[in-house]
């Protein structure tokens, strides 16, 4: 199944996911002027995703051309500088996305810091070859647990077995 199926099927059910008065959102597609091609390529199919208490935080386009005018700004010292930042995991950690090829990482923002102290790069391996795949696996597919751990992962059980996110991507057969 498609990443454009998969959001067709869960947009409709995002209102069965508000829980205490915090509602999680998923973007219409939205205009994607000045992003680079492969984000455009997410973008066209939704516009920014926030879950419960920022456990999945994709930004909005406009917050990404933002990054992306904050990156062209002349910072003294980028330790990714072809990596421009769509979005959050578990509060602490960057989605970011090569400017060039459009391969996703997934950065600690403590050591984004670090690096900028040290005046030294920051490598990274990609997560996946593009915002779509990464999308179609972690985000709305089989791999989300993956990139909880990852960043970390839940800080209680309570918080896993409350992720409406998961069981709802669960309960439509994607995870």
């Amino acid at each position: 199944m498609e990443l454009s199926e998969k959001v067709a099927l869960v947009r409709p059910r995002m209102g069965e996911l508000e829980r205490n008065g915090w509602a999680h959102e998923l973007g219409e597609p939205a205009d994607t002027a000045g992003l680079p091609p492969a984000l455009a390529d997410l973008y066209r199919i939704f516009d920014g995703l926030a879950t419960r208490m920022g456990l999945i935080d994709v930004l909005v386009a406009e917050d990404v051309l933002a990054e992306l005018a904050k990156k062209g700004s002349g910072d003294p010292h980028d330790p990714v500088p072809n990596l421009v930042q769509f979005g959050s995991v578990c509060y602490s950690f960057a989605l970011c996305a090569d400017t060039d090829s459009g391969a996703v990482h997934l950065l600690d923002t403590d050591a984004v810091i670090e690096a900028v102290k040290q005046g030294e790069s920051l490598p990274s391996e990609p997560l996946a070859p593009s915002p779509i795949a990464f999308a179609d696996a972690f985000l709305f597919g089989p791999r989300y647990r993956e990139l909880i751990d990852l960043a970390g992962g839940y800080q209680t059980p309570e918080d896993e077995e409350e992720d409406e996110w998961r069981l709802l991507i669960e309960d439509l057969g994607f995870a």
